[in-house]
């Protein structure tokens, strides 16, 4: 299943029982950070089922001494009232029954407007929804609920979403966090469309466990207690078969539909990882939309789209069917309870033993029970949906991550006056998968100078090059700056003092400024024209109708592949860092543009060590130092001079390639 879903990380998807308690232990605790909005949201809830309690008996004074007219004697002694309806029935003693039922109506208006009829109501925030993951997920984001009407619902309700939203941006901003520090070797291997379905539609399900595992419980505990604690002391000696109903249905319930929880938890996960998937196909199709209708793959994107769009809407409606039938089970066991309910009521009535009047009441409370005791079995099952969401979440969480260590230097120590050196030492490196890539690399390379990184393609020129700003960490040797092994130094100070550019132009959709401050978010206006010269972009950017606020289109879409590189290059050169990387700096540029940025580059970087990974022989000749590498290890370093004097050299060998591709 994980192959067809795209997944190669997150490939262990089985939840045990155990495992699904682990999740919801976890899950309960980002409700601590919350826990004055949680309390004050739990006090409102106990409130609203408090005021419900007595709206059944207005009704029941409505048919019985307004409708029927019998009289209210001091205190209702001998009526089948509560304790709580000792006063009104004092207030109301000696009323003839229009005034009765005016008082009886008075009441009911005014608790209405507060409650509603509360807890045989409901106010929700749920918007309309689709039968897929996704959309139900935007749902869970505003979940919230009140049991009542009127002002205190409308309250609840409010600090309900609240409390909703308060978790799942606390879920989404710390998941988010963890996928932007994955170590390439991870963000390689997973696809980004999965991401984003985790972070957009898998992070709202803890909110969900949250409430379902502690204020919904409560809600129903304090609901069926009460109206269990009324009906066994208002009717226990009349009808004590409504007690044991209600207990049994929540039993019963229970005992029906656990089986099925295992079939839920994979109709979910299969549901949300075919949803992960279509996400990835649009993202990829949309991505590389040039590429593919270049190369005449626009009928076998739509092929792959529309299988994925398939699979996702049948895993979908796999979830939709579980679900239904746990529910089907959940109804048919509780016709059962309500048709000896019912039958206790009427044939209480029939033998005189109660009133018209105790109709509403014990209806009312009986309905509470039902329903309370429904959603109370119903509860594991339902969650299993939120845990397989939420598998997939802290699997994120807690996958590997650049980790900062804060008794980690925060600078790259610079002893005295000596310049900056970086050292390579005895540096080997494996990818996941075993592939080796770097054995035995060792040199050394000093502020002020140009260093190139030379060899053939897939010499493992770049993966060298990415374990200076720690997106790679050797697993042989290390490498050390002024001495210090990278390792024990905190990954944001080395990549505070480290700007690298990528041979990819990786471009935001928006302004020219704005790409640039991603470097220096407090850049002025004349450091990134300064940048910008350095890497011959003014022009050009000068150029645009609106300068340095002028939109750039998607990923740089509305510039040249030369005028992205050197924005790129400008970006790097605005972070003022004391290392520079540039990989294939000048491969997109002509001539005189790239004779221009090296010189440039060379007479601003006095006090900066700049390594370059290029190909091209103009660049080359023109570094302090070069470090050839072929096949994962340094096999010549030294200057374009030295190197070539070398007979049947590496070097010489790549360069007289070079020079006989240009004759």
């Amino acid at each position: 299943m994980t192959e067809r879903y795209h997944d190669r990380l997150d490939v262990r998807t089985t939840l045990a029982t155990g495992d699904v308690m682990a999740l919801f232990r976890r899950a309960l605790g980002y409700l601590w950070p919350q826990r004055r909005l949680f309390a004050a949201r739990a006090g409102l809830m106990v409130l609203i089922y408090g005021l419900g309690l007595p709206l059944p008996w207005f009704l029941k004074i409505l048919i019985d001494h307004g409708v029927m007219q019998q009289p209210i004697p001091p205190g209702g002694e001998g009526l089948l009232y509560p304790f709580f309806m000792t006063g009104y029935l004092d207030s109301a003693s000696g009323l003839d029954p229009l005034a009765v039922t005016l008082y009886a109506l008075v009441v009911l208006a005014v608790v209405f407007l507060f409650v509603g009829y509360s807890g045989n109501t409901l106010l929700e925030a749920n918007l309309a929804e689709g039968a897929d993951v996704a959309t139900r997920s935007e749902n869970k984001i505003s979940a919230g609920f009140s049991a009542a009407h009127g002002l205190v619902g409308l309250l609840d309700l409010c600090l309900a979403i609240r409390l909703s939203q308060r978790i799942t941006h606390h879920v989404r901003g710390e998941l988010f966090s963890r996928l932007s520090r994955q170590p390439l070797t991870s963000v390689n291997l997973q696809r980004s469309g999965d991401a984003i379905f985790r972070v957009l539609h898998d992070a709202p399900s803890i909110a969900g466990i949250c409430y379902a595992l502690t204020l919904n419980p409560l809600a129903m505990i304090v609901s069926v207690g009460a109206n269990l604690w009324v009906l066994t002391v208002v009717y226990g000696g009349v009808a004590p078969e409504l007690v044991w109903i209600g207990f049994s249905a929540v039993g019963l319930t229970l005992l029906a539909t656990s089986p099925l929880a295992r079939w839920a938890r994979h109709a979910s996960q299969a549901s949300r990882a075919s949803g992960s998937a279509t996400t990835d196909e649009v993202e990829e199709g949309l991505k590389n939309v040039a590429a593919v209708q270049s190369l005449g793959g626009s009928d076998r994107q739509r092929a792959q789209f529309a299988v994925a769009s398939r699979e996702s809407f049948r895993q979908s409606l796999l979830l939709v069917w579980v679900v239904n039938v746990v529910e089907w089970i959940a109804e048919h066991v509780h016709l059962v309870f309500a048709t000896a309910g019912f039958w206790v009521i009427f044939a209480g009535i029939i033998r005189g033993e109660l009133t018209l009047g105790d109709i509403p009441v014990v209806l009312r409370m009986y309905s509470l029970l039902y329903e309370t005791s429904m959603q109370f079995g119903r509860i594991w099952i339902d969650q299993q949906d939120n845990a397989a969401a939420a598998r997939r979440v802290f699997f994120s969480m807690d996958h590997e991550a650049e980790q900062s260590a804060a008794s980690r230097p925060a600078k790259i120590p610079l002893p005295g006056a000596d310049p900056l050196t970086l050292r390579f030492e005895g540096v080997g490196f494996r990818y996941p998968d075993g592939r080796r890539a770097l054995a035995g690399v060792s040199f050394e390379a000093r502020a002020a100078q140009t260093l190139a990184i030379v060899g053939p393609s897939g010499a493992g020129k770049t993966t060298l090059a990415q374990m200076i700003p720690k997106f790679l960490h050797p697993t042989e040797g290390r490498i050390t700056l002024n001495g210090v092994d990278l390792a024990e130094l905190d990954t944001t100070a080395v990549r505070r003092d480290v700007a690298y550019v990528f041979q990819e132009h990786q471009l935001l959709t928006d302004t020219v400024a704005a790409n640039l401050r991603i470097a220096s978010p407090d850049a002025t206006a004349a450091e990134m024209e300064s940048a910008c010269r350095v890497a011959g972009a003014l022009d050009f950017v000068r150029a645009m109708p609106e300068g340095f606020e002028s939109r750039i289109g998607r990923g740089g879409g509305a510039l040249s592949t030369g005028q992205k590189q050197r924005l790129s290059i400008a970006r790097g050169l605005l972070r003022g860092a004391p290392i520079l990387i540039l990989d294939e700096p000048t491969a997109a540029l002509d001539p005189d543009t790239e004779r221009a940025l090296m010189d440039a580059l060379s007479a601003s970087g006095q006090d900066r060590l700049t390594i370059v990974i290029a190909h091209r022989l103009s660049t080359i000749e023109r570094a302090d130092r070069i470090v050839f590498v072929d096949q994962g290890r340094v096999v010549e370093t030294g200057n374009h001079d030295e190197l070539l004097a070398k007979p049947g050299g590496a070097y010489r060998r790549f360069v007289d390639l070079q020079v006989a591709g240009t004759a």
